[in-house]
């Protein structure tokens, strides 16, 4: 048995980390888990979305602001930010970029590692960007050849990418009359997956508090009647809010398998 287990997740931009995540973070950071959140950009792009919001500073300051209040709520021990321009992930130097997590990766040693899934959630391009940053880190790092002054070669021993359910994909149609995200007018559609898809499903029930407080950091982000922000919202009312879907991209656990026609309810099952 591990006696420190320690969790990082890796993401594009500030929020990335609360909607789909927020609730594991904040389950794991109050079960003792050393939680570590790797932010590649500080939203500088982003628009804002609540019209009550005057920025009385530069787009990214707010933002990385927004960040780190939501990583109080979290729990989240250390925040990582990687540096880079939002929108221009892909014309950064990638190998800098990997460079930079598989340092940490060495620094950390997790147990678990999450990201982005190939699909990005809805394709955003530093969503996709920061998957393969996160694909090679985890490859990478465990290369003894590759790298010896960013510290001792590791080898992740679960690597999740963060997923949505398919059922989950069709409530938002029905609820909004489409399920995508409009990027300068070009709709991007969220990508759902089939239950035997999902390998990993996390009951967040007893900190959805702290999920929606985090979420509601990110003001800035989210138009003021967005259903969150809503005082008469029940967060235990929507199975989608409490339960966080993964899927289990790679196990390097010796002698640990998915439980036959089951699903993983612990991110660190085999490990504790």
């Amino acid at each position: 048995m591990t006696d420190k287990l320690s969790l990082v997740a890796i993401f594009a931009h500030p929020d990335d980390e609360a909607f789909g995540t927020g609730g594991t973070l904040a389950r794991y950071a109050a079960e003792g888990v050393d939680v570590h959140l790797v932010t590649a950009t500080r939203g500088e792009a982003g628009q804002i979305a609540n019209p009550n919001i005057v920025p009385d500073r530069p787009m990214g300051d707010l933002r990385e602001a927004e960040l780190r209040n939501a990583c109080r709520y979290f729990g989240v021990k250390e925040l990582h930010l990687l540096g880079y321009i939002d929108g221009q992930t892909t014309i950064a130097p990638q190998q800098e970029a990997v460079y930079k997590i598989v340092r940490l990766l060495r620094q950390i040693r997790p147990q678990v590692v999450i990201s982005f899934g190939p699909d990005g959630i809805y394709g955003h391009y530093d969503h996709l960007a920061v998957h393969r940053w996160a694909c090679a880190a985890v490859q990478l790092a465990a290369d003894e050849e590759r790298w010896p002054e960013a510290g001792l070669p590791y080898r992740v021993p679960k690597f999740y990418y963060r997923a949505m359910f398919a059922e989950q994909v069709a409530l938002v149609e029905r609820v909004n009359g489409h399920s995508y995200v409009l990027m300068e007018g070009i709709p991007f559609p969220f990508v759902g997956y089939a239950p035997e898809q999902i390998t990993t499903v996390i009951d967040v029930r007893q900190y959805v508090q702290a999920k929606l407080n985090g979420i509601r950091c990110h003001a800035s982000q989210l138009n003021p009647m967005h259903p969150y922000l809503q005082d008469e919202f029940d967060p235990l009312m929507e199975e989608w809010f409490f339960r966080e879907a993964y899927i289990l991209a790679q196990n390097n656990l010796d002698g640990y398998s998915l439980p036959p026609g089951e699903k993983e309810t612990d991110l660190f099952a085999g490990i504790r």
